[in-house]
């Protein structure tokens, strides 16, 4: 147990025991500060049906009209109490629902004002329709958007819509407050959407402001980030530890390689960089009950599932002494991590007129009926699921293509049994991306596949192709069978493939489709959406199966006709 652990144990202790013999809380020495987040939201602030828990009985969601009631209540017992209140999130708003969407972020922005918001940090999706919309988001917000890494690529200043931190006064403890946004952000955008942006490293950044912050001041640090906690804390920490032996800090740098690789996660970066007191973190959806409390530098690390379900809340205990952070308080038996039921927390009427007109507006048009499915759909796997080989499915169908591929990043939902409508269709694909018809060759379809399955990479689904894979091999070699349309993998045969636009800009670690020749390149103006409407209309009632297109077999032989080199200079 960390020395932290220890003494936010024995803090809790004391309080119980305060309580029990009547003693005031505030009687304790102690400054309680209630931590409320959001990270993550993707636009979700109507009411709706949180099928994530039970597809078949959703129980229902209030949305940000039951998180504003919930906040409201907190702000009032603290100020009854004395207490401090601070509201904050992390990025990734709109995009994602019909919300959202359609309102290009402004319904949630108006929501945001609405409830007082202290901050936002952007996140890599809240570029999903170009920088000018993020810009115009961002001046009418009625808070400051904190964000110390982004900055002109022409100039090397950070852009003038957003400032790199912020100083916090709660009840005389200085908070000094740092915004980060991923810089993977520069790989999962179009680059139309950044173009002339410039997304720094996030270690050097946050040590830097840490000190500026420190000189002016400030009795705390904290960290507000576009950048997540891992989905297995335990994995992850063993990850770390493996990275952090000597002989490779000495060739990869005081930070570790993955570092050097411009890949660390917030677990890594609370690790490398000491004098974070908390830190707020978003993107990976993971929510962690708890804090993860970093075993050397004590940094005490925050997240919540996303999608507009949880709204975070951590009672901070600070010494008003020492004005140092001790130690903190869960907000809930539960934990830290507060489920908007509708029926457990009551819509705020205030909050839910100022975003229903978006909300009834933009849902309008989604009830439609398109078809149905015999069973629910689901995602996972590294290269197949059903809901993967269904959309892989319509791509290829659409344009009668050897080949579909898809990223499993760009699959956002699961779809249920029954009628499906354009709101299912939605659900799983938000973001409007339009398919490419593309001519490559066997060498670019395998280099296409090994890229996404070297390392602990993952995440490439694909139709009309069979592949095994055994990923004991070394990278770039892990293929050990190939088939596309029922035959053995050529290396110099032409075949034509369904991606999207994109992928084809070199997003999700894919830099080099972006060098195929414009010549090889059909955009055919259908977006995926459009496409998968139509093969469920087709295909109705859907009966959707895993099927032998994607095996992983560690030890499996590799077929001699993949032992024909396929990059350059094999």
């Amino acid at each position: 147990m960390t020395k932290l652990r220890l003494l936010c144990l024995l803090v809790a202790v004391a309080c119980l025991a305060a309580s029990a013999t009547g003693i005031a809380a505030k009687d304790d020495g102690l400054m309680r500060v209630h931590l409320l987040w959001t990270n993550d939201v993707h636009g979700h602030i109507g009411p709706e049906a949180a099928k994530f828990m039970n597809p078949d009985f959703p129980p229902p969601l209030g949305g940000g009209a039951s998180a504003a009631a919930y906040i409201k209540e907190v702000r009032a017992r603290a100020e009854a109490d004395g207490e401090q209140v601070l509201l904050v999130d992390v990025g990734d708003m709109f995009q994602g629902t019909p919300i959202g969407n359609k309102t290009k972020g402004m319904a949630v922005i108006e929501y945001f004002n609405s409830i007082g918001y202290a901050f936002t940090v952007p996140g890599n999706h809240d570029f999903d329709m170009g920088r000018e919309n993020t810009e115009r988001l961002a001046r009418a917000s009625k808070f400051p958007w904190l964000c110390a890494n982004l900055v002109e690529s022409s100039t090397g200043k950070l852009v003038d819509w957003v400032q790199p931190t912020k100083m916090i006064d709660l009840g005389g403890i200085k908070l000094g407050v740092i915004g980060i946004i991923t810089p993977g952000t520069k790989s999962m955008s179009f680059p139309k959407n950044i173009a002339g942006l410039e997304f720094l490293d996030m270690a050097p950044t946050v040590e830097k402001y840490r000190d500026e912050l420190k000189a002016q001041g400030a009795d705390l640090v904290m960290l507000a980030i576009h950048e997540g906690l891992p989905f297995d804390p335990v994995q992850g920490w063993n990850n770390l530890v493996a990275d952090q032996d000597e002989s490779s800090r000495e060739q990869q740098g005081s930070y570790g390689s993955n570092y050097s690789r411009g890949a660390m996660n917030l677990m890594e970066l609370a690790n490398a960089v000491k004098g974070i007191d908390v830190a707020v973190g978003g993107h990976t959806h993971r929510g962690y009950r708890e804090p993860w409390i970093d075993p050397q530098t004590h940094t005490m690390c925050f997240e919540s599932f996303g999608n507009g379900s949880s709204l975070g809340h951590a009672v901070l205990l600070v010494d008003r002494q020492t004005r140092a952070l001790v130690g903190y308080e869960p907000a809930d038996a539960q934990g830290t991590l507060i489920t908007l039921f509708e029926d457990e927390i009551w819509p705020d009427q205030a909050t839910a007129d100022v975003i229903r007109p978006h909300h009834e507006a933009a849902e309008a048009e989604m009830g439609k009926v398109i078809g149905s499915s015999s069973t629910p759909l689901g995602r996972g796997g590294p290269g197949a699921s059903p809901v993967a080989n269904l959309v892989t499915d319509a791509m290829r169908e659409r344009f009668g293509a050897d080949l579909a591929v898809q990223n499993a990043g760009g699959l956002r939902a699961d779809l249920p049994g029954g009628d499906l409508t354009t709101r299912e269709v939605f659900s799983i694909l938000p973001f409007g991306n339009e398919l490419d018809v593309v001519t490559i060759d066997g060498r670019m379809v395998r280099r296409l596949i090994e890229s996404r399955v070297a390392g602990r990479s993952g995440g490439i689904m694909l139709s009309g192709v069979r592949v095994v894979i055994d990923p004991t091999r070394p990278d770039w070699d892990r293929v050990v069978e190939l088939e596309i349309g029922g035959q053995p993998w050529d290396p110099d045969r032409e075949y034509d493939m369904v991606i999207t636009d994109f992928l084809m800009a070199g997003n999700s670690g894919l830099g080099f489709l972006a060098q195929v020749p414009a010549s090889k390149i059909t955009p055919t103006g259908v977006t995926q959406a459009e496409a998968l409407e139509q093969y469920i209309a087709r295909h109705s009632p859907l009966k959707v199966r895993l099927d032998d297109r994607w095996v992983e077999k560690p030890g499996a032989p590799q077929a001699p006709y993949l032992a024909k080199p396929y990059l350059e200079g094999s």
